[in-house]
């Protein structure tokens, strides 16, 4: 779905091509000094028509040097004939020249200075075709790897992610499909000034109002002629009222608004992420004067080592603390939000490097990677900023300060690293069903019931769904080993895992089992007494889910370690 303001001037030039019954008024939208009026305003809103067609009204803009402009004349661009209807090249012969050729931008549209211009939109039509997708537009191809979009049919929009992760319609697109008689391509004006500024060119609109009833008109009147009305050296148009028809036929130049410096400035601010200039003070560990104070993400309120000199300032790898529930936003949009091992992103906008979580269960992060957050994003965080009950992990304190690895992980990454190994191997009897699994799974760290029962569903969902009924099934063929139809994998993983042992030496998978049994009791809405003593029960034996949860995990690990040593054997 088109964006909203784009859906707005769709309806505003639906509203002024509206035919008026009363005559008088009808005299008097004749002179279409409403769809004037539109365009006008239009030249300094958000969203920007490029190309509109209705009833009534045309309008089609191309890009054009300024230099082309400087010294164009309004009777020269006033004799403007185009339309987006146009190819950006064509095979070529004749002319008294052997072979053939492309030509490529070979416009010609009534006017010295437009033939320098460039098209940012073509309307294509698929020849033959008769179902939708027939009429489809295209975006100049330099435009939209500059602005850096992509179409997205669902959106009818050209989009591109912007500092917090959400689509931005930056080219709308609407077609007069089901008997919608407007047309309309829009571009965000950000994206176009931007380009442009750096093209040093202007945006020039042609317009073209035909205004009068079907039914009543018999063609123009020779003895009327044209009146040019020039509004500004941007805004002329040439204008010819016949009584009861009217045409009003233009031209509108649109300028970058901002200065060039402002608008080059703004494009190096978004490339080093310092588009926003806004910055948040946390309350943090100031190990360098050993202190707990509120330190901002400003570049200009921190040092480093190479810079400590003659100051005392704090150093952008002071920690500020949270409680663990910073996180939660992050785990219930999945699609939006990736959480790794040390590492928050958000789609293409932003990533949160070296979090961490210390031994009081509070989340920790580094004011320089605060910095490189969003203003909103920041201001999320310190919503959740507490003074620190313990140091920083010691993950962390081996890592970023020693530069050292560290030799133990939590068993969530040793589950993770197996059966990561079992996909890079592509073993018969274990599938990777949903590799965003991977990023999923992750340690509860809070109270919370709903963000457990989702770490343990995620949990098996990657673990036990991947295993393969076949392959297990033809090595226990292969072992002489008993089986049933209705034995499912844990039941035929453990036949396989205890072939050739005694009765008392029998190997239970209690680890994987009390998942799947979770996994069963918590899933969904319409929970029973049987999930509500089992988080009881978890915080009884453990102190927390999230210990309950590294417990399940060192389980685990150690029984696919155990699968894996069985099922890589012979045969």
């Amino acid at each position: 779905m088109p964006s909203f303001p784009h859906k707005k001037i769709v309806e505003k030039i639906r509203k002024i091509d509206e035919l008026p019954s009363d005559d008088a008024q009808y005299l008097q939208w004749l002179g279409a000094g409403q769809h004037l009026d539109f365009l006008k305003q239009n030249a300094n809103a958000d969203e920007i028509v490029i190309y509109g067609s209705g009833p009534y009204t045309f309008i089609h803009s191309i890009v054009v040097p300024n230099k082309a402009l400087e010294v164009a004349a309004p009777d020269d661009l006033l004799r403007w004939s185009c339309n987006p209807y146009v190819s950006i090249a064509g095979y070529v012969s004749g002319g008294g020249r052997s072979g053939m050729w492309i030509e490529r931008d070979n416009h010609h549209r009534g006017s010295k200075a437009l033939d320098e211009g460039r098209d940012l939109v073509f309307a294509r039509t698929f020849e033959g075709w008769s179902g939708d997708g027939r009429d489809y537009i295209e975006v100049n191809q330099e435009y939209t790897h500059l602005a850096g979009i992509h179409w997205r049919p669902e959106e009818s929009a050209y989009c591109r992610f912007d500092e917090h992760g959400d689509l931005r319609h930056c080219a709308s697109v609407t077609l007069n499909r089901s008997g919608e008689e407007v047309r309309l391509v829009s571009f965000s004006w950000v994206e176009l000034e931007e380009y442009l500024t750096i093209a040093r060119c202007s945006l020039v609109r042609m317009f073209d109002f035909t205004l009068l009833k079907h039914s009543e008109f018999n063609g123009w009147a020779d003895d009327i002629n044209e009146v040019v009305h020039v509004d500004s050296a941007d805004f002329f148009y040439r204008q010819r009222h016949c009584g009861r028809c009217a045409y009003t036929r233009g031209i509108q130049i649109m300028r970058p608004r901002r200065g060039a410096n402002q608008v080059l400035q703004g494009v190096t601010d978004g490339w080093s992420g310092n588009k926003s200039k806004q910055y948040v003070e946390f309350v943090a560990h100031d190990w360098r004067n050993q202190r707990l104070a509120k330190i901002s993400t400003d570049p200009a309120a921190t040092t480093n080592y190479f810079q400590a000199e003659g100051n005392d300032l704090p150093f952008e790898l002071s920690a500020a603390f949270f409680r663990a529930e910073v996180l939660s936003k992050y785990k219930t949009d999945r699609e939006k939000y990736t959480i790794k091992d040390r590492e928050v992103s958000c789609r293409a906008a932003w990533r949160l490097r070296g979090y961490d979580v210390n031994e009081a269960g509070q989340v920790h992060a580094y004011i320089c990677d605060l910095r490189a957050l969003p203003y909103t994003e920041q201001l999320h965080w310190l919503a959740y900023n507490v003074e620190p009950q313990a140091s920083i992990s010691e993950r962390a304190i081996v890592n970023d300060f020693q530069g050292d690895f560290v030799t133990f992980r939590h068993p969530r990454e040793e589950v993770m690293s197996i059966v990561r190994r079992w996909g890079d191997r592509k073993v018969e009897w274990w599938k990777l069903r949903d590799p965003d699994l991977m990023d999923r799974a992750n340690i509860p760290l809070t109270a919370s019931k709903d963000e457990w029962a989702e770490a343990i569903m995620d949990l098996t969902k990657l673990v036990v769904e991947g295993f393969e009924t076949k392959p297990l099934r033809q090595r226990l063929d292969r072992l002489s080993a008993e089986y049933t139809d209705g034995d499912r994998t844990l039941a035929l993983l453990e036949k396989l895992l205890n072939v050739g042992r005694y009765r008392d030496e029998q190997i239970k998978l209690s680890g994987l089992r009390e998942a799947q049994w979770l996994r069963s009791k918590l899933q969904g809405h319409a929970r029973g007494t049987e999930a509500a003593q089992a988080a009881k029960d978890a915080i009884a034996n453990f102190g927390s889910f999230k210990d309950h949860f590294s417990d399940l995990c060192m389980r685990i690990a150690a029984e696919l370690q155990s699968i894996e040593s069985q099922c890589e054997a012979e045969p």
